[in-house]
């Protein structure tokens, strides 16, 4: 018997969409499986994870006993390092056969043997991965049927059964699927959970994101070949949780809990440049009326981004502002949703009224993602006289609301949209 999650994303604790590792922690114990294993997507995604970079999840990992858990797309958002860190500390593996990086911790894949028969796990990684370019710039993602291609002949004659970790897109799926109808299982990486689909003789499982389910596989074997796999999805929500984990996370939470309920002012970072361009906070978070703390911050920008200054030609911010909308300050924009990317720019003046002049040199402020390329802007290489001020976007932010005192957010027409 497996049981397996996928997308946890650093929701340990419970909540309105979240089971709790507590929970799940008293399922496990109670049905006991031969192998407890993890479609990726662990480290990155809530307040307790990001601020410790992911070190509780695996600590709650550890003490759940999960045998093993693939390399999620956004695994390295908090860097090199950190996940180096992460791996060290798992007594668990992190698989992964097609991402090559500088953590020689990772392994392509493991052989089980539990109730005499053997059972190959093997980990993918999406190519579509994520994070701070500084953070990735030194992995490097290959191709997912390629990789199979060579992995499989090393195993298949040392197992009687191969099960794929699978963090990889729904078309990655299918293709590993229909050509490896010898891999009878893919543990996939869904967000929202699903029943069990087959494509020919590969059945697909995955739990939904955040932990409010955990899977149970039961997998039925004759003279060493697997027969029958019989899935269902186990909702954590009414199982008493265990004190144990709770008392792993204590110390967590106190740390937290201290840090961030200072109040920095009440809902009801100009830095010297003519223009910001920005990717900031997450849209649909937003800040909810009373006070704000820095704990309102941390969940509205989780991110350690750096602001940078530097200088653009006005030729420069008009082929940025045509790409895709950002936050802006210190200009006003107007654009055409309906044109394609990159021409959707249809007018920009500076807030005193002067319109931009391609040849002209103006100061901005940005952050180090945008710098490096994220999301796909590689405009911003481009700038001179390029500082990063190793201040955190939070920092700013928490500062101005300090010296504000009251924050009464309003819509001032900076981004208009032509109709």
């Amino acid at each position: 018997m497996i049981m397996h999650t996928n997308d946890i994303r650093g929701h340990i604790l419970p909540g309105p969409d979240a089971g709790g590792s507590a929970r799940l922690a008293t399922v496990v114990r109670e049905l006991k499986p031969d192998l407890m294993l993890d479609a990726g997507g662990i480290l990155s995604g809530s307040l307790i994870s990001d601020t410790f970079q992911g070190e509780p999840v695996v600590i709650v990992m550890n003490a759940i006993g999960y045998d093993a858990v693939a390399v999620g797309s956004s695994e390295f958002n908090f860097g090199i390092a950190a996940l180096r860190a992460r791996s060290r500390q798992a007594n668990f593996l992190l698989l992964s056969a097609n991402a090559a990086s500088p953590i020689d911790e990772i392994q392509p894949a493991a052989i089980y043997n539990t109730q005499d028969v053997r059972i190959a796990v093997i980990g993918l990684t999406s190519q579509e991965i994520t994070g701070h370019p500084q953070n990735v710039k030194y992995v490097d993602v290959a191709d997912p049927v390629r990789t199979l291609e060579d992995v499989l002949p090393r195993i298949r004659d040392r197992a009687d059964a191969i099960i794929l970790l699978a963090n990889v897109t729904r078309t990655e799926e299918q293709r590993i699927a229909r050509a490896f109808p010898e891999i009878r299982l893919i543990i996939a990486a869904h967000e929202e959970a699903d029943l069990p689909f087959r494509i020919g003789q590969t059945t697909i499982v995955g739990t939904g994101k955040f932990g409010k389910y955990v899977g149970r596989l039961d997998l039925t074997f004759s003279e060493g070949k697997l027969k029958g796999i019989t899935s269902r999805l186990i909702p954590l929500e009414g199982f008493e949780p265990d004190p144990s984990i709770a008392r792993l996370l204590e110390p967590y939470q106190k740390t937290l809990d201290q840090t961030l309920q200072t109040v920095l002012g009440q809902a009801a970072a100009k830095t010297g440049t003519e223009i910001s361009l920005i990717t900031a906070a997450d849209p649909q978070m937003g800040i909810p009326k009373g006070p704000i703390t820095s704990r309102t911050l941390f969940e509205v920008l989780p991110s350690e981004k750096t602001l940078v200054t530097m200088r653009l030609s006005g030729a420069q911010i008009k082929r940025i502002l045509g790409r895709t909308m950002l936050s802006v300050s210190g200009v006003r924009v107007k654009l055409d949703p309906a044109k394609p990317e990159g021409k959707r720019l249809v007018s920009v003046r500076l807030e005193n009224g002067t319109p931009l002049r391609d040849k002209d040199f103006y100061t901005i402020t940005t952050n180090d993602y945008l710098l490096m390329g994220g999301d796909g802007f590689t405009e911003f290489a481009g700038g001179v006289d390029v500082e990063d001020t190793g201040i955190l976007l939070r920092d700013a932010v928490a500062e101005h609301i300090a010296r504000l005192g009251t924050v009464s957010p309003h819509l001032d027409g900076r981004i208009q949209f032509s109709r």
